[in-house]
């Protein structure tokens, strides 16, 4: 696999994140065009990511290659949503969603994540967070243009145990 690297987004990066958004959101959009998901569109402009980046309620990690490109993000709201989750789409399949996202977990749980995670997920990258162990919370919604499927990870306590020393 090549080398990668991971980290923490800064304000800088909003101009590239929103491209990413951009460019993955045939993805889960229900219309290709984003026809309807006018107010997710409105949530990844480069202002609206910079304000993110600079919320403490935010946590963007940023997934580079061996050359430093961005290949991909993942963010955290209150540090147990993953609120986006995007990689560039000729990276899909080599490993780097598994070693951002390990990445995102063990920061959350080091700085006081019990072990839930909760996320909606795209049909896309359904099987991808059932990998990470995710299961279905709820049937398919659809609303605002966008189509997803309520997951939720409940890790076992001793998943979680090395943080308080057992």
């Amino acid at each position: 696999m090549n080398t990668m690297s991971i980290r923490r987004a800064i304000s800088s990066d909003a101009t590239q994140l929103s491209q990413l958004a951009k460019l993955v959101a045939p993805f889960f959009t229900i219309a290709k065009d984003g026809r309807g998901a006018e107010q997710f569109f409105d949530s990844i402009t480069v202002s609206a990511m910079e304000e993110r980046l600079l919320s403490s309620q935010f946590e963007y990690w940023l997934i580079c290659d061996e050359h430093d490109a961005m290949v991909g993000t993942i963010a955290l709201r209150d540090n147990s949503h993953v609120y986006h989750f995007f990689i560039l789409p000729e990276f899909h399949g080599r490993g780097y969603a598994r070693r951002l996202w390990e990445h995102a977990k063990a920061h959350a749980i080091d700085t006081g994540n019990l072990g839930i995670f909760t996320v909606n997920s795209s049909l896309f990258a359904e099987k991808m967070y059932a990998k990470f162990g995710f299961l279905a919370s709820a049937e398919q919604q659809e609303t605002h243009g966008l189509r997803f499927i309520p997951m939720q990870l409940n890790l076992p306590a001793q998943a979680t145990a090395h943080e308080v020393g057992q």
